[in-house]
């Protein structure tokens, strides 16, 4: 038996040495193009992370380019981990679906990977453009370094969110590097997300890649023009000469293609706001617990969108409720850029009080779109079954009546009349001590203020009672009238009456520079700003205007300074 015992324990140990043997293998990328470079990565935990794997029969149909090595061990709660990870790096040497078989390492076998790979890219349109005019590889009779710049998609409508991309081939250790891309003249252009890196063969040579994405939404429609990106730097000298003369040995500079497209302008059936896009979604979250009558309960509403900026989503507002009351939080937004494409994301939670139990219709939310890939108006939409809202749970008081409470009526205790009674004339007595305290403090201040002579004027005023969903509401329907009535009402006292005053008295610059821009748009052509201009105020003022606070002066009202101070 004893024996028995001892044979069992010696498997249970050799399998989970085998289980913390497990072997991993993943590409970074399963599609490329010929003569791009693929990562291979193979990760071993427990006793075989010692071993080497077998890359022979990688050889047949891939260059081993690089192979780096590196381990790791980690404690968690006592139990240690370790692994080891190789990293290689594959050159195919075809075009088509080329399979990675299993690999041994220490024993174990990776799973089999199959990788798709395009044909080779050509010089042509893509490879940059030299000052002589020539699609070559090279720039000033160097083939070190060249650039290729394209926009996605092609022909953009008005207020679309195009990707102008820059790449940068370079096939020499750089040391300095400066990469200018001007800005256009119908629109603005801006970086969103991480430099991408990578490696490329072009004509027979080799080079590594840096690609750059910038955000690009035209203005107006017609001609869209993007200048050349320009490179400059300098790289490492090489001994063997690879480099010109004229460049010093270390000089390099690259001159990319300047870009014409034509811009469309906006469908005439789209519908408002004008959201081109290639998704639009909506969606409700339902509420987390079951609603009762005067009690608030939550619903958050998400909507997101393919191919457009957080400033592009309008506002989600939920129409009027009859028999309940909707109060809205401030929405939050996120912006993601991979892959040379944009996806926003908007979110709001609204709190919704009902004065009644029974079912509860809240009304279905729409928002048009344009759909890009279709070339047709769209429409998302989202609904919520009907609520169902429970009655609001009761006790009895001292007058026999009924009070609300958040409880359940048959689990809470019946209060007596004498407690009840007991309890009055403690509040009562409360509240007559805080008016006398009130009172007091009240005539103290009003002796200070007559001793010191000093008055309160309109600036030491807080900020009238306001509506704090005018401003959303108005920079949603982009009505600039609205919009400017809004801004003012929200100062704080002394209220300005113009636009530049408001600018001001903002504390935040990007509040500061929208606004101002948007009051210079409102008195060029025919009073309704451009489409940007308003996508750049609703951004800037997506959270509340931030006020700067007020500078106090340091002498009481009303006395003058000495006219010869000490």
């Amino acid at each position: 038996m004893k024996r028995w015992w001892i044979v069992s324990a010696v498997l249970l140990l050799c399998f989970a040495a085998s289980a913390d043997a497990a072997v991993r293998a993943s590409l970074d990328r399963d599609h490329v193009a010929l003569g791009d470079a693929v990562n291979l990565t193979i990760e071993s935990d427990g006793s075989s992370s010692s071993g080497k794997p077998d890359l022979s029969a990688l050889q047949k149909d891939f260059d081993v380019r690089g192979v780096s090595t590196g381990s790791q061990t980690t404690i968690v709660n006592g139990s240690m981990h370790s692994s080891v990870q190789w990293s290689v790096g594959l050159v195919p040497r075809r075009s088509g679906m080329i399979d990675i078989p299993a690999l041994d390492f220490g024993g174990q076998r990776t799973s089999p990977l199959r990788v798709l790979v395009d044909p080779a890219r050509t010089s042509g349109a893509n490879a940059g453009t030299n000052p002589s005019g020539d699609m070559q590889p090279s720039t000033h009779g160097s083939g070190s370094v060249f650039l290729d710049s394209a926009i996605a998609p092609e022909h953009p409508y008005v207020g679309q969110a195009a990707i102008y991309t820059v790449r940068l081939y370079y096939a020499a250790t750089l040391l300095e590097a400066s990469l200018e891309v001007p800005n256009t003249d119908n629109g603005d252009l801006r970086q969103v997300g991480e430099d991408e890196r990578g490696s490329a063969v072009v004509q027979g040579r080799r080079y590594d890649v840096l690609e750059r994405h910038y955000l690009l939404q035209p203005e107006h429609s017609g001609s869209l023009h993007v200048p050349a990106p320009v490179f400059q730097g300098r790289a490492m000298p090489d001994l063997s000469g690879g480099f010109d003369d004229e460049l010093g040995g270390t000089g390099l500079r690259a001159i990319g293609k300047a870009i014409d497209e034509q811009v469309r302008p906006r469908p005439a059936q789209a519908s408002d706001p004008w959201l081109p896009a290639q998704s639009v979604t909506l969606s409700i979250d339902p509420p987390a617990s079951t609603p009762h009558a005067g009690e608030p309960f939550s619903v958050v509403v998400h909507e997101s969108g393919e191919g457009v900026t957080a400033s592009q989503l309008p506002e989600i507002t939920l129409p009027a409720i009859a028999g309940a009351q909707v109060y809205p939080e401030p929405s939050s937004t996120e912006e993601h850029a991979r892959d040379g494409s944009l996806r926003a994301e908007r979110t709001r939670r609204f709190a919704i009080v009902v004065d009644h139990a029974g079912p509860l219709h809240l009304p279905d939310l729409t928002v048009p779109w344009w759909d890009l890939a279709n070339d047709h108006a769209a429409l998302a939409r989202a609904s919520l079954p009907d609520v169902q809202v429970q009655p609001g749970a009761t006790v009895q008081n001292a007058n026999g009546g009924n009070a609300s409470t958040s409880g359940d009526a048959a689990t809470q205790p019946v209060a007596s009349p004498a407690g009840a009674l007991r309890a009055w004339q403690v509040a009562t007595l409360a509240l007559a001590v805080l008016l006398v305290l009130t009172f007091a403090w009240g005539w103290r201040r009003g002796q200070v203020g007559e001793g010191d002579g000093s008055t309160d004027d309109d600036a030491s005023m807080g900020p009238l009672p306001q509506d704090r969903q005018a401003l959303p509401r108005a920079l949603a329907a982009g009505d600039p009238a609205a919009i400017a009535q809004a801004l003012c009402d929200a100062a704080p006292a002394p209220r300005p009456h113009h636009l530049h005053e408001v600018a001001r008295r903002l504390a935040d610059p990007a509040q500061r520079d929208a606004l101002q821009a948007f009051d210079a748009a409102r008195w060029r052509g025919d009073g309704q700003p451009p489409e940007q201009v308003l996508a750049r105020l609703r951004e800037a003022f997506a959270r509340a205007p931030r006020w700067a606070a007020p500078v106090k002066s340091t002498t009481a009202a009303g006395v003058l300074p000495p006219l010869y101070p000490d």
